[in-house]
């Protein structure tokens, strides 16, 4: 299940003990839409593994900038709450190239 997040929800949703997975998107960006199916299978195969989350960048604008987001889509990894990597838009424009950010970033201990 990927949780939409907004600016009262969001510190509580990546700041529990463990991985969170959000993704910062919009809804006129192609990439974005393009990526959302694989986003949810993805979401659902690690679903043990980690939460996930989905910020929309246009609704919730002081979350984009907390988090410094220049492109979209940008996955951003938590680990108990604290960013532990980032994958840029350049980078995350098909879901293979998000799945195999997030089995390396998952398993980094």
């Amino acid at each position: 299940m990927i949780q939409r997040l907004n600016k009262d929800t969001f510190d509580d949703a990546i700041g529990e003990d463990g991985y969170a997975v959000v993704k910062f998107s919009t809804k006129w960006c192609p990439d974005c839409v393009r990526t959302e199916p694989g986003y949810k299978q993805l979401a659902e195969s690690l679903a043990t593994t980690a939460r996930f989350g989905q910020v929309d960048a246009d609704e919730q604008p002081d979350l984009a900038q907390r988090f410094g987001i220049r492109g979209i889509p940008t996955l951003i990894v938590f680990r108990d709450g604290q960013e532990s990597d980032r994958l840029h838009s350049r980078y995350c424009k098909t879901k293979a190239q998000m799945e195999e950010f997030l089995k390396a970033a998952l398993q980094a201990d």
